[in-house]
């Protein structure tokens, strides 16, 4: 239950205090006043959005806190336990938020810094809005099957179905993320296999290349070469005439004559000897040497293509031999340690079959309940549009196939919110037939079907304090009477807030409180008074139209407020 509130330096406020006990509050004012302004501060304490234009002309901040009574059993008890920030047992729950005109906003939870995280999930644990904006979620069926599950009791049940299918998410994703893990293995072993055959093909070795190399120059250059060697073959002993060869022998028998006339140069001729037999053997290789050299221009060929096919593999595998046998060695590796994944994948399968068959198990049941509970929804809900001046609407829940991203089951698509979706139809007037809620409802059917809708929810899910903001959209006269009592009923259970424009409804408040505005020295502020016995008299004179000393207006005004008092508010059907 919301204790306490203060605003300070928002908006139009300057600086407001309320105490709130249980039951029905009433809040009324000219329009303008500043009511909605205050339901808008209670949003920064649920997390809300703020925006810097909010904050009072000519101050830096703004400030919204509130104390909040919480029983031990409370829902909000366990998240805070769970954020770290437990209660002592009786102690009330404080939360603030300051928002400086800078942007930056300052969140405390239970004494001490917390984050808009925390508030925005602690929020509705504490506080339900029912704005004028919630008559167009009432219009999506998306909410549609969450009213229903609250109202059935099935959101533990649909937790589990949430979880269980985002696990079953998780597995398929795992296994589709293997498969292409698997795909790209593949893949990258098909190119290992291609470098690993091509270099053996190329039959690669480190020395081949200079030895290659070095015939080709040989081969290229054969021709020149052999004719450089007949030249010298030629001059020491081929040619007919002036042979250096043949020269040298008349001069080795002049010397050996000599030589045996003159002892003293046997060794110069021995010398000689000695030149004109190597020079022999020179000449002699001279000849032989053309028959070495192949000139065959066909093995010329096929060296410079050998050649070619080593430069263009080892540049396409690291621009060397070294390089491409490097390249070589490490395909090997890899390819002995690539895994198939073969018994991962199985095993990922045979979870995300484990995953989905206990969503879907989940899924059936829950599906089941809501199919059971449904009918008892539409009953309920007419039973509460009759005292809301509906008696002759019908209501029903039609259930559809899920849209959007969801996994394939033989039962059909299972999304993280089940097997179904749920959409609201209904028929206001007798024969006209049942159609979707989006498309016939009024505004004034809107506001009672919500009011509806959040009394039996909130019967059955123990609401915590719940706000309306002119939820009499729409309605007037007897209507309005049945809302107030509906909103009296409310409140029986739980601690309920209600902005309206409506006496018929302000009538029924356990509390009144009035929202206006003051000038004082040139400013204009909204001020919050809390009306005793004559100041409610007054303020519901001026709400049916009439001067605070209107005779007709006041009768009516003390008519409503004593009917309220002396009539007993119709229990729960």
């Amino acid at each position: 239950m919301l204790t306490y509130l203060r605003i300070q330096n928002f908006a139009l406020i300057e600086n407001l205090e309320l105490e709130l006990g249980p039951g029905l509050t009433v809040l009324t004012g000219e329009t303008g006043a500043g009511k909605s302004i205050i339901l808008a501060a209670v949003n920064l304490l649920l997390g809300g959005r703020a925006a810097a234009d909010l904050i009072r002309a000519g101050q830096d901040q703004a400030v919204v806190e509130a104390a909040f009574s919480l029983p031990a059993e409370a829902p909000a008890r366990a998240r805070l336990e769970a954020q770290g920030l437990a209660l002592d047992p009786g102690e009330d729950l404080v939360v603030r938020r300051v928002v400086s005109r800078e942007g930056r906003n300052r969140v405390q939870v239970a004494g001490g810094l917390s984050t808009l995280g925390v508030l925005a999930e602690l929020g509705p644990e504490l506080v339900s809005l029912v704005g004028q904006h919630s008559h167009q979620t009432l219009l999506k069926a998306e909410g549609h099957l969450s009213l229903l599950d609250a109202f059935a009791g099935l959101e533990p049940l649909r937790q589990e179905v949430a979880t269980a299918v985002a696990r079953a998410r998780q597995a398929q994703r795992q296994l589709q993320e293997l498969q292409q893990d698997l795909a790209r293995r593949q893949e990258r072993g098909a190119w290992l296999r291609e470098v690993v055959a091509e270099i053996e093909a190329a039959g690669l070795d480190s020395a081949e290349e200079q030895a290659l190399k070095q015939e080709r120059q040989l081969l290229a250059n054969a021709e020149q070469m052999i004719r450089l060697a007949q030249g010298a073959f030629q001059g020491l002993y081929g040619a007919e005439e002036g042979a250096a060869l043949e020269t040298l022998g008349k001069v080795r028998g002049l010397l050996a004559d000599l030589a045996r006339l003159d002892q003293r140069l046997r060794p110069l001729a021995e010398r000689l000897d000695e030149a004109f037999y190597g020079l022999e053997d020179i000449a002699r290789e001279l000849g032989d040497y053309p028959e070495s050299l192949n000139a065959d221009p066909g093995r010329l060929d096929w060296l410079e293509g050998r050649l070619l096919t080593i430069q263009r593999v080892s540049r396409k595998h690291g621009g060397g031999v070294e390089e491409a046998l490097a390249a070589l060695a490490q395909a090997r590796r890899e390819l002995e340690s690539l895994d198939s994944g073969q018994e991962r994948l199985a095993q990922l399968e045979r979870q995300r079959q484990e995953a989905l068959d206990l969503a879907l198990d989940l899924a059936r049941r829950l599906g089941q309940a809501r199919r059971q509970a449904a009918p008892g929804l539409a009953r309920a809900v007419r039973g509460e549009l009759a005292q809301l001046g509906m008696a002759a609407c019908e209501f029903e829940a039609r259930f559809s196939p899920p849209v959007g991203a969801a996994l394939a089951t033989p039962d059909g698509p299972l999304a993280s919110r089940g097997l179904e979706e749920a959409e609201f139809y209904i028929a206001p007037n007798p024969g006209e037939g049942f159609r979707p809620l989006s498309r016939i409802a009024s505004g004034g059917e809107l506001s009672r079907l919500l009011l509806a809708l959040k009394s039996l929810v909130a019967s059955q899910a123990g609401a915590p304090t719940m706000i309306f903001d002119e939820v009499d959209a729409g309605i007037g006269g007897a209507t309005g009477t049945a809302v107030g009592q509906k909103l009296k009923r409310l409140a029986q259970g739980a601690q309920v807030l209600c902005i309206t424009h409506l006496p018929q409804i302000a009538a029924w408040g356990g509390a009144h409180l009035t929202v206006g505005k003051q000038v004082r020295q040139g400013r204009t502020a909204t001020v919050l008074g809390v009306l005793d016995e004559a100041g409610r008299l007054d303020e519901m004179t001026r709400m049916l139209g009439g001067q605070k000393d209107g005779p007709a207006a006041r009768e009516h005004a003390q008519a409503m407020l004593s009917q309220a008092r002396r009539d007993q508010v119709p229990d729960t059907p």
